[in-house]
């Protein structure tokens, strides 16, 4: 964590705000009680959940017949339960499951059980053949079933591969609720039991599972594989899968590591490999707790899939988050690789270990993996700036918690058909943001303390925030539950407005908080704030619990005081106008971090229609002369806010104007770089000349484009391979302006590409074609059956994305939503993303209103919630497309004539 100056970890800055605190504290209290639910310590009886509490499994004993080139598999279990009273019948999961047979054994005899399905409620029933109740005590369950094998990244599925051996592996995605889709489950995180799995497959195929392998038995043309019990853990960390391999083997901590792949790409495993030498030790070291299980494989599946899932000791990863080939990838797959790498190892300990306990609290395991990736990545890579980096990602989950859309992190009951809903940027980016922020509160010691206490204590069991709360605030001695409450248990953030003058040498600081809404309209809000400002060369920390406080700092300094300096704090601020002016003029001299957090505010202030847009412009003018290795960044960062106005000025009077500016503020920075990559240079300098070039493409400028078609078609035609540091940015530059030729070519290199990064890269270059009679032949690929169903049902969107394809886009999934949905598939709310998705583009209030209507009509409530959050972008972008397409006009034509002339 970056700091400038002396840090000083304090709870409050001179004595008035320690008064105004104390003064507030019962008001403030009273506030947080009316606005979030209690947060209470793990109690299994009380934890949410669809399950009765009544029986309760210790240990599954698995037996699967798998094979990839089958449509179906079956299935035997042994669950030892405890029935904690008598019951009428036992309910547990089961979806798109076949019974075979289901008998219950005890100590007074065996019982023939009824299966009696409930395909809404994804549940058995199983009841008592006789008709007569089940005593309490000890049983075991022995079941028989069939499935079928998936075709979308969930439950079981199959992953097909091509290269020189082409074929299909079966890989599994259980979490949130896709257990019961491969066995009978207490399928809920609260019930943990001991896995002990066997696998019976063809005998020429090799088998993975959660813990290492134990025993073959060879039984003709299959053999049966056993696997080491688990530890106790939820059903949906159990993983499986069965297919050829090839490995990458290594070790660390003390751990045997493996990088499995599909046959032919183990070589390409070598950096994910070195990643987890890193990070697993650190970790290790992090927690005071050692990794839990004695091997950890990572597998890289070909196709089908999604992201990663961190099942313990078999996690799994979509290829291009886990195979980096120097020839091909670019800097931006490293860093993928590594954050992705890092968070799900981070998941061992935060989710594995110790695991939530119930989707309401699925935060604790992914905000802290999150929070740990950011720190993994800042010790190892220090020069990739993550103290900046992560703005782009913070901006976003703060735009999306500004509007009406959002939620609180901890925002109650969570319907089993609409647990997707919450794996989402409040989560993951608020969380780990709020986690960050806390910690500079409180100091990185103290709050490394409670955490290795938090997992001494819930290892192999569950946890709330309660559980968190109460082991940081003991080992730092604030009452941190208060103040995470106010973060975690109530929706958005505050605004803080500043004032400050200069009083007989010192300087008066007038700070408020409300909270920050895009639309303007009032809501309520209070937070026990952490608060960080930079005065002079100091920077020094305070909460601020209040709605108002005063401090005085002293002496008044040139530079006026900043907040949140370092960029850590999940609020915005707001300078008086003769401070912002003031931040204006010194603007090159300022810490990057605080450049950063600056340029962020302001454009949000703008959105908010809190402070014309041409003061952001006033900041991005000032960007050239900004020096420093935080700069590419930075650059990376105005072409976000740029990107933003793209989006909403498309077909105004404003669009050419803005275009012209941006080439005048990206141009210089290219033609400075050169199109050369340099052996030694800087992953920052790769990722700046790979956005420049995207993006000068974007908004037309005429040697980009010329220079990026010359070295495409030397590739094409073999001439000249693309050097791996440019191929991504020519390929998308050239897609944006793609002729019919050039279209064919991208078409063609989609549809043979046998790694899921080149998929992902011609299909979104296609889809920004121009022409929309080319758009509608890459639409149809989303239905014939040559693409993978990741990335077919990914056309849409990405086909959406642009404004001149939304309309195009949207009608297509609306016409054909049946056929997609079912493509698709349950995972990740697949299903409820298909339309949504595909509106990004507009910009419209008319098209929101549209979105929110067909929605409804296709998917219903489960629905509800994406396309809410899309909507309201899309209301953002009509707010501000009304307010500045006109007035904006000449300030961008000034803007880029100013630049013009330096």
């Amino acid at each position: 964590m970056t700091h400038f100056g002396p840090v000083r970890i304090r709870t409050c800055i001179g004595r008035s705000a320690c008064l105004l605190r104390r003064a507030a504290a019962a008001c403030a209290l009273l506030m947080l009680a009316a606005a979030a639910p209690a947060q209470p310590r793990f109690d299994f009886d009380r934890t949410p959940g669809h399950l009765p509490k009544t029986v309760l499994p210790s240990r599954y004993t698995i037996v699967l017949d798998l094979d990839p080139a089958a449509e179906r598999f079956s299935g035997k279990a042994t669950i030892t339960l405890r029935l904690r009273e008598t019951v009428p019948a036992i309910l547990l999961h089961a979806h798109e499951l076949t019974a075979q047979g289901v008998t219950l054994r005890t100590s007074g005899g065996d019982r023939r059980l009824v299966v009696q399905a409930d395909s809404q409620a994804q549940t058995w029933r199983l009841a008592p053949e006789d008709g007569l109740p089940l005593a309490a005590g000890d049983a075991t369950l022995e079941v028989a079933w069939d499935g079928a094998v998936q075709r979308s990244g969930s439950g079981l599925f199959r992953a097909p591969y091509g290269g020189s051996q082409p074929g299909a592996m079966l890989a599994t995605q259980l979490e949130a609720v896709f257990a019961r889709m491969v066995f009978p489950a207490f399928d809920e995180p609260s019930f943990r039991a001991v896995f002990e799995l066997s696998v019976r497959a063809p005998a020429e195929l090799q088998v993975l599972a959660n813990t290492s392998e134990i025993a073959t038995v060879d039984e003709g043309s299959k053999r049966l594989h056993r696997f080491a019990p688990t530890p106790p853990m939820p059903s949906y960390l159990v993983a499986l899968a069965v297919g050829r391999f090839d490995a990458l083997a290594g070790q660390a901590a003390g751990v045997p590591l493996r990088i499995l792949t599909a046959p032919g790409k183990a070589a390409q495993g070598a950096y994910a490999l070195s990643v987890t030498q890193q990070v697993l030790p650190y970790y290790t070291e992090y927690f005071g707790l050692p990794y839990a299980l004695p091997k950890l494989d990572q597998l890289a599946v070909p196709s089908t899939r999604f992201g990663a899932m961190e099942d313990w000791g078999l996690i799994s990863y979509a290829e291009s988050t886990l195979l980096f080939d120097p020839a091909r990838s670019n800097t931006f797959t490293r860093r993928r690789i590594f954050s992705t790498v890092a968070h799900e190892v981070a998941h061992q300990w935060f989710g594995n270990l110790v695991t939530a306990a119930s989707w309401e609290e699925i935060w604790l395991n992914e905000a802290f993996a999150t929070w740990m990736e950011e720190k993994a990545t800042e010790r190892f890579n220090p020069d990739w700036n993550i103290a900046l980096r992560r703005r782009g990602p913070i901006d976003d989950a703060m735009t999306r918690d500004a509007g009406s859309s959002t939620r609180a992190i901890r925002s109650g009951a969570v319907p089993e058909d609409r647990v997707f809903d919450v794996f989402d940027d409040i989560t993951y980016v608020k969380g780990g943001a709020v986690l960050a922020m806390l910690e500079q509160w409180i100091g990185p010691q103290a709050f490394q303390r409670g955490l290795a206490a938090y997992m001494a204590e819930r290892r192999f069991s569950n946890a709330t925030a309660g559980d968190l709360w109460h082991h940081i605030g003991r080992a730092s001695g604030e009452d941190v539950t208060a103040v995470a409450a106010s973060w975690t248990d109530q929706p958005g953030f505050p605004l803080v407005e500043a004032s400050e003058r200069c009083e007989n040498g010192r300087t008066r600081l007038e700070l408020s908080q409300q909270r920050f809404m895009l639309d303007g309209r009032p809501a309520p809000g209070l937070w026990k704030l952490p608060l960080v400002l930079r005065h002079g060369d100091s920077t020094q920390a305070l909460l601020m619990d209040s709605e108002r406080s005063t401090l005085m700092l002293p002496g008044c300094p040139d530079t006026p005081t900043l907040l949140n300096p370092g960029g850590e704090g999940f609020y915005r601020v707001a300078y008086a106008p003769a401070t912002q002016a003031a931040l204006l003029k010194s603007f090159p001299r300022l810490p990057a971090t605080a450049q950063a957090t600056l340029l962020a505010d302001t454009l949000a202030l703008a959105q908010a229609g809190r402070v014309p847009m041409a003061a952001l412009l006033d900041l991005l003018a000032e960007l050239p002369r900004v020096q420093g290795a935080g700069r590419p960044a930075l650059v990376a960062q105005a072409r976000r806010a740029i990107g933003f106005l793209d989006e909403t000025l498309a077909g105004s009077p404003a669009e050419a104007a803005l275009h012209a500016a941006a080439r005048a503020l990206l141009a210089p920075e290219l033609a400075t770089l050169g199109w050369q990559p340099l052996e030694y240079e800087s992953s920052e300098i790769e990722a700046l000349r790979s956005g420049l070039i995207t993006d000068l493409a974007q908004h037309g400028d005429t040697a980009t484009l010329e220079q990026a078609r010359l070295l495409f078609d030397a590739d094409a035609s073999g001439r000249q391979p693309l050097p791996a540091a440019l191929r991504g940015a020519v390929v998308q530059a050239v897609g944006r302006h793609a002729d019919t030729a050039r279209f064919e070519i991208l078409l063609g290199r989609l549809k043979a590409a046998t790694s899921e990064e080149d998929r992902w890269l011609y299909a979104s270059a296609a889809a920004q074609a121009p022409e929309p009679a080319l758009v509608r032949r890459l639409l149809a690929l989303s239905l014939d059956g040559s693409l993978p169903a990741n990335i077919a049902t990914s056309l849409p969107q990405l086909v959406g994305s642009s404004p001149r394809h939304t309309a195009l886009a949207y009608g297509f999934v609306v016409e054909q939503f049946p056929r997609l949905a079912e493509l698709a598939g349950p995972m990740f709310g697949a299903r409820a993303w298909l339309l949504p998705g595909s509106a990004a583009g507009f910009d419209q209030q008319a098209a929101a209103d549209r979105l929110r209507a067909d929605q409804q009509r296709l998917v219903g409530a489960p629905g509800k919630a994406p396309a809410e959050r899309v909507a309201t972008r899309i209301e953002l972008k009509a707010r501000v497309r009304a307010a500045e397409a006109l007035r904006l006009q000449p300030a961008l034509e000034a803007f880029a004539a100013r630049l013009a002339a330096r």
